[in-house]
């Protein structure tokens, strides 16, 4: 865990407050003890600036000395023995000598009887020797001692008039004191209670007064501790933004500057842990190395600064996998160790994240010598803290994590009975409502579930571990993420062993998994920008949790369930983009206040989501779903039913695919609303994965992967390596015929059963799942080498016109009639022959492709060339009906949310696209490259171009699976807007679907010198939508 400059009560002075202000006086006029006390206070003021130790010392040998030549009814020999004690004290800070530490408080006490209640300097003794107490009990951990120091602040607090220039820091101190009560107790009473003091310090303090920076820091630490203790991610934005001022207001020079830069570095570094996004961590790394930079060796602060930053270059290993950061992390965490005297309180911290740095390193190379130090540095980090300590838990599970994996290598059962005795000692010393309980308690029950999987299993370890996991599912207080992956367990746990359960399971398998799902909604937040949310641990673990949920709803036999829940679980950045778009007639005319509050917090989560500048604090936005009930809303924003997703298959039946380890099924919703159940015994994941790679392989070999539309202007251009000995086209009709047989024959052998008898094709719409979102299901068949052959083919093509989704929800949107029958619609067309921003790859295809658009389509705007801005095209979209984009598409593979449409002066990305609303908005054609590709780690977040339009408000978007030829396009485009404008014409249902059919079908009996077997050609171009 990183850790902050502590909220520790700061000391009142160093000096006789009746010398404020006074300019120095002359030292050789000065009688002995005055000038040795002179001397000190300038060497502690001189330590203060520039953390020398050395210096430090020099302050104690002459206000010693001051003090023992100083006679005892010396007035002034009070004020010399409060500062010898601060001064012992902070050496102690320093060296960890409890020698220095009995001492100060000697002397404090000493000090505050020496002094009248009336002094004015009362205070001041009274919160030094409160200071040192604080310092005593964070040794020590005896909790008299921290009730002596409250004691102590609030007599000081009640000595001082509320307009006194030290009430703030009295107020702060007594804030950090009830703080660290909280964290010694747990009470949330107590957290409160420091929260209010801290708030009020700074509401006291002038904006240009010296200590402001100090009070915002503190304050805002209180926050950020607060949000670890209870989950509240408003704390957690507080915090930032307090530190944030804190470092604005402080000069570079200031001695704080480098606290304030870590703390603010520590609030981002949470908040990257919570949301995910990556910048968070960027910026912590670069404030914790300005802190670690302004700060010489010999500083007590330093081992602090490189303790965060050796933790925030892990994390950031963890999400590159560069090497060199995580060395870098265990050189600055030694370090870090180096620096801290054996007895310092938190030495322990340092060796424990040493050790997570060294285990880190043992899952990258093996090497067991790194988890058997690992072993040893967090046993003595355990060791080294005291059994009351607020921290103790978290180190106990961080070594019963290590003893669990030396296990797993090793087979040492006692390495296993420690984790479990650990593990067990963490989950009783952690609070009932703490934030990390839920994790705790998962841990253990992860333990539990591999003694079951061992021959060393306890009769009992079933029905403990399900205890365990089933109160950490529904702990309240704790992150949702930690909640989701109890339930999983949970649901696990019944699979496997529930016949050997002592005592009845609680909740049965489909309850456990319905509770995971209903934790979704809260584990994505809506307020972190969509990249973040696309990055975020959370989405990996609801994309495995939902195939696992779906799957035992399908064995159960629930398929009405089990689509609801894959419903849930896909997609889910699109589907919380889709409810910022939620119309809000209905809630306007009943409840119009809590309609405008909703459209204001939907503006500021879409600027979040497009990554505009951070929502601000006095947005106030909900980290969960708030609790309003309201009549006739109470489905609001919440995840859709059964009943209510039947009007997804209004234009045929919907095929969502189910694939998974165990099993491997088709769902189709028809047209009453059914769910037919269709298994795929031939699938499986492995053979998916396969048949994936194999295509990957193949696209890549022949450059129809990540090259642009100008790269494949030459129908002859057969550039790029082999990957078999088959030829492309053999290659291309394995997997067409792979596809066939083990998917999309089986399903259509049922659906065409459930579909009426027609002249037309029937219309299906395909979802898929995992790997099969990357293949062409649309295209599945199985093709005769040679075209001339008596053999028919068997094909999708032949049965019916396909589609696909990336949710059922996307297809609910109505069909707008936004012209009249007979009258043309508006239609944007963008071409970019030559784009600044692929200058090396010209297209003039383009050209040719807009002419005939032009000529097909009636009310037009051309923008060609230059007139092809980003803005113009963003404004064009917004007044036009359709809208047609011949230029370069761009996949993202880093970010996919950079994904991008190349146009004349830049690149208009996927998450640009992402913070608009196209309520009219009709038909997209995206005749680019890899508009429709998406991210192979992001299978079911559909992140691609298509998809994106799909969901800015286009009800059909044609775009493309891979890399296009710029000679193809045009004639793509011909016959597809002939039939189009017939449609418009006959004044009908706009059926782009149908539309593309045809199109591929005159490409398919044209195509170059491979005809129909050309697939790598006319297999790309896809419809999405209705």
């Amino acid at each position: 865990m990183s850790a902050p400059d502590n909220i520790r009560p700061h000391s009142p002075a160093n000096a006789d407050s009746s010398s404020a202000g006074h300019s120095e006086p002359d030292v050789n006029s000065l009688p002995l003890y005055e000038e040795l006390h002179f001397l000190g206070d300038q060497a502690y003021k001189q330590y203060e600036t520039r953390g020398d130790l050395k210096v430090l010392e020099f302050a104690i040998r002459s206000i010693r000395l001051a003090m023992e030549v100083t006679e005892d009814n010396n007035p002034k020999k009070a004020t010399i023995i409060a500062n010898l004690g601060l001064s012992l004290s902070t050496r102690f800070k320093c060296v960890g000598e409890s020698q220095d530490l009995e001492e100060s408080i000697s002397l404090g006490q000493l000090a505050n009887a020496l002094t009248p209640d009336d002094s004015p300097d009362k205070h001041q003794r009274l919160g030094n020797l409160a200071v040192s107490i604080v310092s005593r009990f964070e040794r020590e951990g005896r909790a008299e001692d921290l009730e002596e120091a409250i004691a102590l602040w609030t007599q000081a607090v009640k000595v001082v008039p509320d307009g006194h220039v030290d009430k703030p820091m009295l107020l702060s101190n007594l804030g950090a004191s009830f703080y660290l009560v909280f964290e010694h107790s747990g009470s949330a009473n107590d957290l409160e209670k420091a929260v209010e003091l801290l708030t009020h310090a700074v509401e006291l303090t002038p904006e240009d007064h010296p200590n402001k920076p100090m009070w915002l820091d503190n304050l805002g630490s209180s926050h950020m501790r607060r949000f670890e203790q209870l989950g509240n991610l408003e704390d957690l934005e507080r915090a930032i933004a307090l530190q944030s001022r804190s470092v604005d207001l402080t000069p570079d020079g200031h001695p704080s500057k480098p606290a304030y830069l870590n703390n603010a570095g520590l609030s981002l570094q949470t908040r990257f842990t919570r949301l995910g996004d990556f910048a968070d961590l960027e910026r912590a790394i670069v404030l914790y190395t300005r802190a670690v930079g302004l700060t010489l060796d010999g500083h007590t602060g330093k081992p602090a600064w490189l303790n965060n930053l050796a933790n925030s270059l892990q994390d950031r290993y963890l999400q590159t996998r560069d090497a060199k950061d995580l060395e870098e992390a265990i050189t600055h965490q030694f370090q870090a160790g180096e620096l801290t005297p054996d007895g310092h309180p938190d030495k322990p911290n340092w060796l424990n994240n040493l050790g997570r740095q060294l285990h880190t390193r043992f899952e990258q190379s093996g090497n067991l010598d790194d988890l058997d130090q690992a072993i040893t540095h967090k046993t003595t980090a355990v060791t080294l803290t005291p059994e009351g300590h607020h921290y103790k838990p978290t180190l106990l599970r961080n070594l019963s994590n290590s003893l669990h994996e030396r296990f797993k290598r090793v087979g040492d059962v006692l390495d296993l009975e420690e984790a479990i005795k650990c593990s067990t000692r963490s989950v009783e010393l952690t609070p009932e409502n703490h934030a990390k309980r839920a994790k705790n308690l998962r841990c253990l029950g992860i333990l539990f579930f591999t003694r079951l999987r061992s021959p060393h299993a306890h009769a009992d370890d079933a029905t403990r571990a399900m205890e365990a996991l089933l109160e950490a599912m529904q702990h309240l207080t704790s992150h949702p993420l930690e909640r989701l992956l109890a339930s999983s367990l949970y649901a696990h746990l019944l699979t496997e062993f529930s016949h050997l359960f002592t005592t009845p399971p609680r909740l049965s398998l489909l309850e456990a998994w319905k509770h995971a799902i209903s934790l979704i909604p809260q584990c994505i937040w809506l307020g972190n920008n969509v990249r973040g949310r696309y990055t975020s641990e959370e989405l990996s673990a609801v994309r495995v949790v939902t195939n696992d949920a779906a799957t035992a709803a399908i064995t159960a036999g629930e398929y009405g369930l089990a689509l609801e829940w894959l419903e849930t679980g896909r997609a889910v950045v699109w589907s919380q983009v889709l409810q910022l778009h939620t119309p809000l007639d209905d809630l306007q005319r009943l409840h119009p206040q809590l309609a405008e509050r909703f459209r204001h917090v939907s503006h500021a989560l879409q600027l979040a989501a497009s990554g505009s500048p951070p929502v601000s604090t006095e947005t106030q936005l909900p980290s969960s779903s708030p609790d309003i009930q309201l009549e006739g809303f109470e489905d609001f924003l919440r995840p859709k039913t059964l009943s209510q997703l039947a009007g997804a298959c209004a234009s045929g039946p919907v095929v969502v695919i189910n694939v998974h380890e165990l099993r491997c099924d088709a769902l189709v919703l028809c047209r009453a609303g059914d769910v037919v159940h269709i298994p795929l015994p031939e699938l499986s994941l492995v053979r998916a994965m396969g048949i994936q790679k194999y295509l990957r392989d193949l696209l890549r070999a022949k450059r129809f992967l990540n090259r642009c539309r100008g790269d494949l202007q030459d129908e002859d251009d057969e550039r790029g390596g082999r990957v078999t000995e088959m030829e492309p086209p053999d290659m291309m009709r394995k997997v067409l015929t792979d596809l066939w047989n083990w998917v999309v024959k089986p399903v259509m052998d049922i659906v065409c059963t459930l579909e009426p008898s027609s002249a037309t094709l029937p219309h299906v719409t395909w979802c898929p799942t995992g790997p099969l979102v990357f293949l062409p299901l649309h295209a599945a068949g199985i093709y005769p080498k040679n075209e001339c052959t008596s053999t028919p083919s068997q094909t999708i093509i032949d049965l019916a016109v396909s589609s696909y989704t990336p949710t059922l929800e996307a297809l609910l949107k109505p069909r707008t009639q936004v012209t009249p029958a007979g009258q043309d619609p508006r239609v944007l067309i963008v071409s970019q022959p030559a784009s600044l921003h692929a200058i090396n790859n010209p297209i003039p295809g383009t050209t040719t492709e807009a002419a005939i658009v032009m000529s097909l389509v009636g009310k037009s705007t051309p923008l060609d060339d230059a007139d092809g801005t980003i803005q113009a095209v963003l404004e064009g979209m917004a007044t036009h009906e359709w809208v047609h984009l011949a230029c370069h598409g761009a996949q993202n593979h880093t970010d996919p949310t950079n994904s991008a449409f190349l146009l004349y002066d830049g690149r208009l990305t996927l998450s640009e696209l992402m913070s608009h609303h196209l309520p009219n908005a009709d038909l997209a054609v995206l005749s680019a490259c890899q508009t429709a590709t998406g991210d192979e780690k992001l299978s079911e977040e559909a992140v691609h171009l298509a998809a994106g339009m799909l969901n800015i408000g286009y009800k059909s978007v044609i775009g493309t699976m891979w890399s296009i030829s710029d000679y193809v396009a045009p004639d793509v485009m011909r016959v597809f807007y002939t039939v189009i404008a017939e449609q418009v014409k006959a004044g009908g249902e706009l059926q782009p679907a149908y539309a593309l059919h045809e199109a591929i079908k005159v490409l398919r009996m044209s195509s170059g010198r491979g005809g129909m077997n050309d697939f790598l050609r006319w297999v790309p171009f896809v419809h999405f939508g209705l």
